[in-house]
């Protein structure tokens, strides 16, 4: 209980700390209030951090995801697609999750049918196309190596992205 107050008390002392820092100075209120509103900010860099140095004080992991195998995405052909690559797999293949992250889109992406998008902790957001039963919930934490669903055809998409700059593929598969 003593741990819980002193996370709060911390908490509350940086929250204060910047509210008189923004009130005091308008440089660095500017600075602050640019940075809230126009940067992306990245969900699971900042679940990572409050796991990392507030862990403990609400539980926030996901008991519903489990890791079921361990290993890379397996294909047979790749080729260029849209902003990203079009893998060719096994039908209902098993597609695993490759890093990390928090599922923030789940739906009808056109050109890629049935779609998750992860944001990883590592700022990369990784786009999974053409899944069928899938168990996976919006804002559920993925752990890497995570069942993410089946293909609905012999084929997935894969698109990786930070922010708005299209990553290549080549570097992420192998």
């Amino acid at each position: 209980m003593i741990k819980f107050i002193n996370k709060l008390l911390l908490c509350t002392v940086l929250f204060l700390l910047l509210a008189i820092i923004s009130k005091s100075n308008i440089n660095y209120k500017e600075k602050i209030t640019n940075y809230l509103y126009n940067k992306n900010i990245n969900f699971s860099e900042v679940r990572s951090f409050y796991n990392k140095f507030l862990g403990g004080i609400f539980s926030i992991k996901d008991k519903t995801t489990t890791q079921v195998f361990n290993e890379k995405i397996k294909y047979t052909n790749i080729s260029n697609y849209q902003e990203g690559a079009k893998l060719e797999v096994e039908k209902n293949y098993l597609i695993p999750n490759q890093e990390k992250g928090i599922v923030v889109f789940i739906g009808n992406k056109e050109n890629y049918n049935n779609s998750l998008i992860i944001e990883n902790e590592n700022g990369i957001d990784t786009l999974y196309g053409n899944i069928c039963n899938s168990n996976i919930k919006l804002y559920d934490t993925i752990d890497k190596n995570t069942y993410l669903g089946e293909s609905c055809d012999n084929y997935i998409y894969i698109v990786y992205k930070k922010g708005d700059k299209i990553l290549n593929y080549k570097d992420y598969l192998s």
